[in-house]
């Protein structure tokens, strides 16, 4: 397994690369505890070289979390929600293409407060509580996975 961590429009992403199958172009991929299949396209990646998959030193008293588990926010927004207040998290991965917010507007159940596209579908997210915008996560662009955190609402 190899582990990544990388940054994209700002945003932390933890990658492991579990399993590669030297048969095809096919990859096992975690992207922030969320597994997926990942295959190589084009003629350049049949003729390349396959990476090797080191395996992760063993020690003691590491915790290993399931590829099922559920996909978590980054620590920095974690840390920033862990106080009051109800968060609003990403339901898929996606493209930020609207933040209809801004901190310290009162929203209403079901008001719309982030547009997100996602597999080529604009989707509402909307507020499931009725509240004050305390802090917003997300910008326009950004790129987001399952699980983020987009708004708290106190």
């Amino acid at each position: 397994m190899k582990d990544y961590s990388l940054k994209i429009n700002g945003n932390k992403y933890d990658i492991s690369i579990d399993e590669v199958n030297n048969e095809s172009t096919l990859a096992r991929v975690v992207v922030n505890g969320v597994a997926y299949e990942v295959e190589i396209e084009g003629e350049a990646a049949s003729k390349a070289k396959k990476p090797q998959v080191v395996p992760k030193p063993k020690n003691a008293g590491l915790s290993v979390t399931p590829t099922t588990a559920a996909p978590s926010a980054p620590a920095a927004a974690r840390a920033a929600a862990a106080g009051s207040g109800f968060s609003v998290k990403c339901p898929l991965p996606g493209t930020i293409i609207g933040v209809n917010v801004k901190e310290g507007d009162r929203v209403a159940v079901g008001q719309t407060v982030v547009v997100l596209e996602a597999m080529k579908m604009e989707n509402n997210i909307d507020a499931e509580r009725a509240g004050v915008v305390k802090s917003i996560h997300v910008q326009k662009g950004a790129t987001v996975m399952e699980g983020d955190l987009l708004i708290v609402i106190e």
